[in-house]
């Protein structure tokens, strides 16, 4: 069994309007990429998980060679109840019969997340219902800080992924408030957050503050795929490209 080989480049441009700083800019866009391609097919003849029927968790841990990433996965699957499968699944439904619901895993270096959804097919709307996370950054030395950074930075790259975008005009940006840019409120927030800590104490301690706003979009994204077959590739994912994307399978 081959590996899939992708590259990624990227651009640099400049931009006419002011620009600030952002919580792990370039590493979520990368990621969505990168692991929604993990499974789903990507070019003709080149096969991922769901394409073999292969259950998502599983299938990395066959191509992983790192000790810690493997043990990360273990972790993640064990803490989230992680039943073997392959996706998409079954489009199991909750909470009456136009919601279906799935689940989505992405890995990277330090941590891996879990994210459990639920699709709206009438309406498009997702809301994230769980995350789980585990993590690794060697020796641990303020775990409840670690863990508030942890839920920060879940909470924080939820809200870019499902509401938040920047929009313009020919001449200026146009989302200039809260109304126009809308963010996750209190309401949105997942009902369970699960953090699984991995403490190595032998290793020097390892930074935490942007490592999980990696895996939030990917994990959305294939538990989208997972709940309805269909895989977002432009965020945010808004009931209305949700919506579109259900429309067009």
């Amino acid at each position: 069994m081959s590996v899939i080989r992708l590259t990624v480049n990227g651009r640099t441009h400049s931009v006419s309007h002011p620009t600030g700083l952002d919580r792990g800019a370039g590493r979520p866009v990368r990621l969505l990429h990168q692991r929604s391609h993990h499974d789903r097919q990507g070019a003709p003849g080149q096969k991922s998980a769901s394409d073999r029927g292969a259950d998502p968790i599983l299938f990395r841990l066959r191509h992983l060679t790192d000790k810690r990433q493997i043990a990360l996965l273990k972790a993640v699957a064990e803490a989230a109840g992680w039943q073997t499968r392959p996706s998409p699944g079954p489009g199991i439904r909750a909470r009456g019969s136009g919601v279906v619901t799935g689940r989505g895993v992405a890995l990277r270096k330090s941590a891996a997340v879990v994210a459990e959804v639920e699709v709206a097919l009438e309406t498009g709307q997702v809301r994230v219902t769980r995350f789980v996370c585990s993590h690794n950054c060697g020796l641990i030395v303020n775990p409840d800080g670690l863990k508030n950074v942890i839920e920060g930075n879940l909470l924080h790259t939820m809200s870019r992924t499902l509401y938040e975008e920047v929009t313009f005009d020919r001449s200026r940006v146009t989302s200039t408030n809260w109304a126009s840019y809308p963010i996750a409120t209190i309401m949105d927030t997942p009902a369970r957050i699960d953090i699984v800590l991995i403490n190595e104490t032998h290793k020097p301690p390892l930074g935490a503050g942007e490592e999980t706003s990696a895996q939030v979009q990917p994990a959305v994204a294939n538990a989208i795929f997972d709940a309805t077959g269909v895989r977002m590739r432009r965020f945010p994912f808004t009931p209305e490209r949700v919506l579109a994307a259900l429309k067009a399978t």
